[in-house]
């Protein structure tokens, strides 16, 4: 990729006569802005790059009359404000012959430049969905089956990994995938556009080098990975590296690009600072809030020092946004607009002084969005084959370019979990229309850190926790292997490895491989759920299997696991018997996931089946065969949901050994009773749940829910009977949390004592 990185150089004739700012050491105030908490501002100060002017010329062709430019500054949500002073220029009929915007001026102006009218940007900031867009996850049900049963894990990948021996941590919380996506979707009508110059409007974006401090403007190469990473808040977003440059938000060092636009040509200059006002603090003000009005100071005055330079024939548009919209509130474009065309018409009279289209503004049709893909190429910077992303890749040859499902299928690389970034452009060579997919993996890998927490009490005496911690190596191979060990310490203790090993580029055929020990808290129950004794399970197994994958939806797999150990009495009477373990089985399991949410659900299907008998030639001393079915349906209406489930284990022959044996109790597993309450050969559970969404944050629910459950567990498969079980009710509040499901509910069960009970984290 090829950019226009300007620096210091002469500053062009009609700008000459500008004041120029002293450069000044960046270090400590980079520093501020990493400890800061402004998520959206840009906070720093640094002085402006230069570059050689030119770039400005009259659009109309009339060289008689002075040349505008429009410099639009960072602010987040605030910068929404921009797109109302642009349909107040266009009504006047004001040429605008040069953009240079920062951060999400770099946004506005560089979709403005590209050719999108001023109702098309009214019209995407009011209707994009923004807490999507800062979520770079895809929904559950798009994800690959292997990526779905992390949730079965309890485990979140927390952005920490080891790098040749070396701990590393993510540059940002957000990698920012999804705003590409948006930028690239946007602009596809000019993406074979390498020289920003030949922008329908000429265009810079202002980022900032974070080794220098120095600005970094943006003239050629991707328009969308120059205004990506001009938007590159530190310690946020993932910064991006241009041509050795590493680049973040470039409101550290140009919040307002006065100067960048002069460079670029501009005789006269239209600025709209949209900056975060300073607050009002006293003596008593928190570390948070004097850090926060550090950063603001600092920006205070960076835009003052641009806004200083403004002539008597330049314009300064500020609007009054004040604490109205904030720099995170992207739910209030409409007033953001509203306060903008406010700010406008403010300025009407100091805008009427500039001069105007003297016949029909140029038009600023951009190209062909969807223009014929010919060839598709791969830049892949990762430890993956080519063959394991091009078969994830959607992207048609001989066809119209279908930008949703190029950026699905990006999405889904993406999603693999060991990217940084996957981006696309579409560019033309010889001719010849065609897509440039670039992918590159995590710097904190190869090596991932994934932490976990259980808790479990219903307050009457059952009370386990348990830390997990696991290192996940991926990929190990090029075709996609992984590898984790996994530590859980607390209640139950225990350490496993795994290996998952794919055997072609789609990962359709795959060999996986579990070993593990751990304790296991088995509680004893009488007949009036009264705990009467604590069985300490000390187990070790070895599980291997072949499994088939069917694209993103489910697997069957078949295989053969070895048990072995033992259970004596921990609390309770000494006299109970000690409990030898020692199980070997084949099994054959298939499963269909298509739930949006394993926890609350709200949309989708998930269906389980499973068999497992004993297998003589791993020396078990049991004989049984044990069959499962499960099943989960989901269906929202709204706010609200209505979920079904159905769940039946049954032992076809012999007797189940400890390890094998059914324990129920538990929300969705008959809530009126204890945890692991129940026990027994066979089971049965019926469920009907409604849940109303309180709120959704990045994509996981909070709800409020109540279910309703039937069923029970036999030790004779003989006596099952429908009429043989219990209703169970719950109400509960809850959320799809990292780390697995948070709850606090009450249940209670026909004939029996209520309960109440709080869950954190999936079970291990």
């Amino acid at each position: 990729m090829r950019n226009d990185l300007r620096r210091h150089g002469p500053a062009p004739a009609a700008a000459s006569a500008r004041p120029r700012h002293r450069r000044r050491p960046a270090a400590g105030l980079l520093l501020a802005w990493l400890l800061s908490t402004c998520l959206f501002s840009t906070c720093l100060w640094s002085a402006p790059a230069m570059a050689a002017g030119g770039s400005c010329p009259q659009r109309d062709g009339d060289a008689s009359r002075p040349r505008v430019g429009l410099a639009l500054g960072g602010g987040g949500a605030r910068g929404i404000a921009h797109i109302s002073v642009l349909r107040k220029l266009e009504e006047l009929r004001i040429p605008v012959d040069c953009i240079a915007g920062t951060s999400m001026g770099s946004l506005v102006g560089g979709l403005y430049a590209s050719g999108m009218s001023v109702d098309q940007l009214e019209a995407l900031v009011v209707d994009t969905d923004w807490k999507a867009i800062f979520d770079d996850s895809i929904e559950r049900r798009e994800r690959s089956y292997r990526r779905k049963q992390d949730d079965r894990d309890g485990l979140a990948t927390i952005g920490v990994g080891v790098r040749d021996g070396k701990w590393s941590v993510s540059p940002g919380v957000l990698q920012g995938e999804r705003i590409l996506s948006l930028i690239e979707r946007s602009t596809l009508g000019v993406s074979g556009t390498d020289d920003f110059d030949d922008l329908p409007v000429p265009f810079r974006a202002v980022a900032t080098d974070i080794n220098t401090g120095e600005a970094v403007e943006l003239g050629s190469g991707s328009l969308s990975q120059a205004m990506r990473a001009s938007m590159s808040l530190p310690g946020i977003f993932q910064p991006l590296l241009i041509d050795g440059h590493v680049l973040v938000d470039g409101g550290i060092a140009q919040q307002v690009p006065v100067d960048t636009v002069r460079r670029m040509g501009a005789d006269i200059v239209v600025a709209v600072d949209v900056g975060t006002p300073l607050a009002a603090l006293d003596a008593d003000a928190g570390v948070l809030q004097v850090m926060y009005q550090l950063t603001g100071l600092l920006t205070v005055r960076n835009t003052r020092a641009s806004t200083d330079s403004l002539g008597p024939g330049d314009v300064l548009v500020v609007p009054e946004l004040g604490g109205e919209v904030g720099t995170g509130d992207f739910a209030k474009a409409a007033d953001a607009l509203r306060i903008g065309s406010q700010a406008a018409a403010d300025a009407q009279p100091r805008l009427a002084a500039l001069p105007r289209w003297r016949g029909p503004a140029p038009v600023r049709e951009p190209g062909d969005p969807r223009p014929v893909v010919e060839f598709l190429r791969l830049e892949n910077d990762s430890g993956y084959a080519d063959a394991v992303l091009e078969s994830i890749l959607d992207v048609p040859l001989g066809r119209p370019l279908d930008a949703a499902r190029l950026e699905a299928s990006t999405l889904r690389i993406y999603s693999l979990g060991t990217f940084a970034s996957v981006g696309y452009d579409v560019v033309r060579e010889d001719g010849r229309a065609g897509v440039v997919v670039r992918a590159r993996e995590k710097s904190q890998g190869p090596n991932y850190l994934q932490l976990g927490y259980r808790l479990q009490t219903d307050f009457s005496g059952t009370y386990d926790s348990s830390l997990r911690a696991a290192l996940v190596r991926a990929p190990v191979t090029p075709l996609g292997a992984e590898a984790r060990v996994t530590v859980d310490l607390g209640s139950e203790p225990a350490v496993r490895g795994e290996y998952y090993h794919p055997f072609d580029p789609q990962a359709r055929w795959y060999f996986h491989g579990i070993a593990g020990a751990w304790n296991d808290n088995v509680p004893l129950f009488d007949a009036g759920g009264h705990r009467v004794a604590t069985y300490d399970a000390r187990l070790a197994s070895v599980e291997l299997g072949l499994g088939r994958t069917f694209g993103r939806y489910g697997a069957v797999v078949a295989g053969v696991e070895r048990t072995a150990g033992k259970a004596q009495v921990e609390i309770g009477d000494p006299r109970l018997p000690e409990v030898e373990v020692a199980s070997g089985v084949w099994f054959l399991r298939g499963a269909i996931d298509r739930l949006d949410s394993l926890y609350f659900p709200r949309r989708g299907y998930f269906v389980r089946a499973d068999y497992r008998a004993t297998l003589a030639a791993l020396g078990d001393d049991t004989d049984f065969e044990l069959a499962g079915v499960e099943l989960l349906g989901a269906r929202a209406f709204g706010r609200g949901a209505v979920q079904a489930g159905l769940t039946w284990r049954s032992t076809l022959s012999g007797e189940l050994p400890l390890n094998e044996r059914i324990t129920m109790g538990g929300r969705g597993n008959l809530v009126g009773f204890h945890y692991n309450e129940l026990t027994g050969q066979n089971a049965l559970v019926a469920m009907l749940g409604y849940s109303w969404q309180l709120a959704s944050v990045f994509g996981r629910s909070a709800v409020i829910g109540t279910t309703l459950e039937y069923g029970n567990a036999w030790e004779r498969r003989a006596d099952m009977r429908w009429g043989g079980g219990v209703f169970n009710g719950s109400a509960y509040i809850g959320f799809d949390s990292w780390i697995g499901p948070m709850l606090f509910g009450y249940g209670l069960r026909e004939g029996g004592e209520d309960l109440l009970f709080l869950e954190i984290g999936q079970p291990f």
